[in-house]
């Protein structure tokens, strides 16, 4: 498999690291938490992965109520904003990119997976792999969050690649991922004021 997320993206966010933290560490997300957390499995200890955590705004509020989080983001820059701006010995920061989760000891460890805005920077032929290993992961019922911009192609917008998502291609990825899953699927607007984009937002729950 390649390196999923192309270099010109990964420079993008490593060179506009701080501006892009600031831009979007204060975006209002508790209905999607709200929804994301509610469906968890009933566990003693629950643990979160948070992928492509940017700003570190996620894995913090996961943290603060009482979840055990690991932080991943192939960004090195943004992982160093994130920790210097979240202190919690809650969270495990981990400068780690997609192409790198299979290689993890992580099977079956974590209860939810929370992928938010993170996974549209895959080429859309190689998302079914990244979402095989990340259900890898995941414990029996365990749920992930994943959500894209809403449309039916691939681009470069300002140096980054976006995929974007609609029902007709998530479920031509659906029939390639071999595990059992049960998903939802809708659209929301845009958290951001005065950004028009439409959001196509995924929950997956693992049932074997």
């Amino acid at each position: 498999m390649t390196n999923q997320v192309s270099k010109s993206t990964l420079n993008y966010y490593d060179d506009n690291a701080v501006e892009f933290a600031i831009q979007t560490v204060s975006i209002d997300m508790h209905n999607l938490y709200e929804l994301f957390l509610n469906q968890l499995p009933q566990r003693d200890t629950q643990y979160i992965l948070d992928v492509g955590c940017g700003s570190g705004r996620d894995a913090n509020y996961f943290a603060k109520q009482g979840y055990d989080v690991t932080a991943i983001d192939a960004s090195a820059e943004l992982i160093h904003w994130a920790q210097q701006h979240h202190m919690s010995n809650r969270i495990s920061w981990v400068h780690l990119d997609f192409s790198s989760i299979e290689k993890q000891a992580w099977e079956n460890k974590f209860t939810g997976i929370w992928a938010c805005a993170s996974l549209l920077h895959v080429p859309f032929l190689e998302l079914p792999f990244v979402i095989e290993s990340l259900l890898e992961t995941l414990t029996d019922k365990g749920v992930m969050y994943l959500s894209f911009k809403h449309g039916e192609g691939e681009l470069v917008d300002n140096e980054r690649f976006f995929c974007d998502m609609n029902e007709v291609r998530w479920k031509t990825i659906v029939f390639k991922i071999p595990q059992m899953i049960e998903y939802d699927i809708w659209l929301s607007a845009d958290k951001r004021s005065g950004i028009k984009n439409n959001w196509f937002n995924i929950t997956i729950k693992k049932t074997i």
